[in-house]
């Protein structure tokens, strides 16, 4: 291997994992914006359908959604506040939202009385959910303190946690740990647990955000990576058998001589006229260079 060609492999490589780097660097995560922007459904949050009477008035527009509600008594549990339909993607049916694709929501958000706010994901369970059926969604739940300013509230997905009622309405004893983040329907934000009965509030947020690990992509990136430290090793291997051939001459002619010193009976005089060697003596000098023997130690325990 040439000197130019050394250094155009080592300059290849160089570039090859420089510029993967760069893109894992820049595409490792995932972020997805919901608000504002994102295109989805947004509505009027009400335990109506539950049977409760309170009630939820929305604000919407370009730049943050205004909420004003009246948790009112009526059923154990209630609640009203913004929800986002994530089967509608700019007013076109769409198939359930993969959340699963994410670590971790923000919602910058600001509230009146309320001190908790509560951020829910309503998941599709295979087994009590119905499609479509609101009320046999599994709904997942966290609660974060929240003020009269605005401030952006973080929550990672192992932060939400199976409702105990909704377990019991399925008759299960104990939280089975499932979740079904791939299969979400909606996602909502309302009053939380402690907020004051029939005395108007109010909710209003600026954006909901998503982000992660882009998990396929890593994925692809590291076999790029194997592959690309295969080719070096390859390139590695290569380049020093080419070194050791050239720093000594002798190999391939030593080569032929220790295949004919096993398979022909032929003197160490013969061998040496047959490899090109100037004399016998000079041929045993160098094949001890090469195998650490003479060529007559070398028959015996060879053949």
């Amino acid at each position: 291997m040439s000197k130019i060609s050394k250094v155009i492999g080592v300059a290849a490589f160089a570039v090859a994992f420089g510029v993967w780097g760069v893109v894992f660097l820049m595409f490792r995560n995932t972020a997805l914006t919901m608000f504002p922007g994102g295109g989805y459904e947004v509505y009027a949050l009400t335990d109506n359908a539950a049977g409760g009477y309170s009630t939820s008035d929305l604000t919407v527009g370009d730049s943050s959604i205004a909420a004003h509600i009246n948790v009112r008594s009526g059923k154990a549990y209630p609640y009203a506040g913004i929800g986002f339909n994530l089967m509608s993607l700019n007013h076109r049916p769409s198939g359930y939202f993969d959340f699963s694709r994410f670590d971790s929501v923000a919602v910058v958000v600001a509230a009146g009385r309320m001190r908790t706010v509560t951020f829910r994901i309503m998941t599709n369970d295979p087994v009590y959910s119905r499609a479509g059926a609101y009320l046999t969604y599994r709904p997942l739940e966290v609660q974060l303190p929240v003020g009269a300013s605005f401030a952006e509230l973080k929550a990672s997905l192992v932060d939400f946690k199976n409702k105990e009622w909704w377990l019991v309405a399925q008759g299960l004893d104990k939280d089975d740990g499932l979740s079904y983040f791939y299969n979400s329907a909606v996602f909502e934000v309302f009053n939380g647990e402690s907020t004051l009965r029939g005395i108007p509030d109010d909710i209003e947020l600026k954006s909901i955000r998503m982000w992660g690990e882009n998990r396929d992509f890593q994925k692809g990136m590291f076999f790029a990576a194997g592959l690309l430290v295969f080719l070096l090793a390859g390139f590695v291997t290569f380049w020093v058998r080419a070194s050791k051939a050239k720093q000594n001459p002798l190999q391939p002619k030593m080569e032929m001589a220790a295949k004919l010193l096993k398979t022909t009976d032929k003197s160490v005089a013969e061998i040496a006229i047959a490899v090109g060697e100037k004399s016998p003596s000079q041929f045993e000098g160098d094949f001890k260079k090469i195998y650490g023997k003479k060529p007559l130690d070398y028959r015996r325990e060879n053949v």
